[in-house]
């Protein structure tokens, strides 16, 4: 990934002007790929000190919620954030903003609703590259939503496995993503009635559910399985069992102290004395050089997502767009109040 500081967003830069990139030109340009490629960037900056901090803020309203995601990479030139908004019986939309560090100016605005699939799939499989056994032949996927649909080409492609198996609570949601993924990939996905038949001696296992009770239990502990919990991002949901963390031999998280704070089932471990953060270990810290992994090593991913995430992959898309002149160009979008040596002016 190129800085943006210094190439595409030049003549942008230089007319003041701003560049809105909808969802079908994120769309265009976003590829499994691409994604991959902005988060080991963004991991890789995080870990040498170009990129942070970060910050997150849920503000409730009568009709939902909003949560912002601002974040600072110095190494990518920009600042910015990500906001979203839900409304209850609407749905849930994303924007994600870009600002050149260096004069303030408003580089991008874009759909985040793509991007955040993205991010997210491509960092649970960048933590898996990192972590996982290098061969395995069976994987599952718990939870059939949004989430779970951006996990499984990103995660083929830096541990393919020969066979998938699903599931949900419902069989209808289990059928319905079958036959979604199903001509995206080419291998069989194999619809699980029950929670232990999709989890009985997989070698990866990815949780992405919205569900507020656990889905992963102790019992579930296999000698060399490697686990990544995506699912769980606010403090009243669970997917792994405050119990089951202790289990594991390592435990990487996209940032400690969010999971440790936003994360229901890190919580719960938490405050009941099973598990200490001390312990758990940023991503950024393990990209290089890679962790030792021993034969029979069991090891959780737990993410929550973060602003570097969205800005780093937001900042790809900006620099594919900006080659081709896509997205619209707007000017005078954003008034300057200048300052002067004796102050405002």
């Amino acid at each position: 990934m190129r800085h943006i500081a210094s190439t595409t967003a030049t003549a942008i830069r230089g007319e003041r002007v701003a560049r809105l990139i909808d969802t079908a030109t994120v769309e265009r340009y976003l590829t499994v790929d691409l994604a991959l490629d902005a988060m080991r960037t963004c991991f890789a900056l995080e870990a040498s000190g170009a990129s942070g901090p970060v910050g997150r803020m849920d503000l409730p309203h009568e009709t939902g919620w909003m949560r912002v995601l601002p974040a600072v990479s110095a190494g990518l030139g920009v600042f910015g954030h990500k906001l979203i908004s839900f409304n209850r019986d609407v749905g849930v939309r994303y924007i994600i903003t870009l600002y050149d560090i260096e004069s303030g100016d408003l580089l991008a605005l874009l759909d985040g609703e793509a991007i955040t699939g993205a991010r997210t799939g491509a960092t649970s499989a960048l933590a898996a590259d990192l972590l996982a056994p290098p061969t395995i032949a069976t994987g599952t996927i718990i939870g059939t939503g949004s989430v779970a649909r951006s996990q499984l080409t990103a995660l083929q492609t830096v541990r393919p496995v020969e066979e998938l198996r699903v599931f949900s609570r419902r069989p209808e949601h289990r059928s319905g993503f079958i036959g979604e993924m199903q001509p995206l990939l080419d291998i069989p996905l194999v619809d699980c009635a029950t929670l232990d038949a999709a989890l009985d001696g997989v070698g990866i296992a990815t949780l992405a559910t919205k569900s507020d009770e656990p889905v992963f239990f102790t019992r579930h502990l296999t000698n060399s399985i490697h686990v990544n919990s995506v699912g769980s991002a606010r403090p009243n949901l669970s997917e792994v069992d405050p119990g089951a963390f202790a289990g594991f031999d390592r435990m990487v998280c996209d940032s400690v102290d969010l999971v440790f704070s936003e994360s229901g089932d890190a919580i719960a471990a938490e405050a009941q004395g099973l598990y200490d953060r001390a312990d758990a270990l940023d991503l950024a810290a393990v990209l290089e050089p890679a962790p030792t992994r021993a034969r029979d090593d069991m090891t959780l991913f737990k993410s929550t997502g973060t602003g570097l995430q969205d800005l780093a992959l937001a900042v790809a898309v900006l620099e594919a767009a900006a080659d081709d002149g896509a997205g619209t160009v707007v000017d005078g979008l954003l008034a300057l109040k200048r300052f002067g040596p004796g102050g405002r002016t």
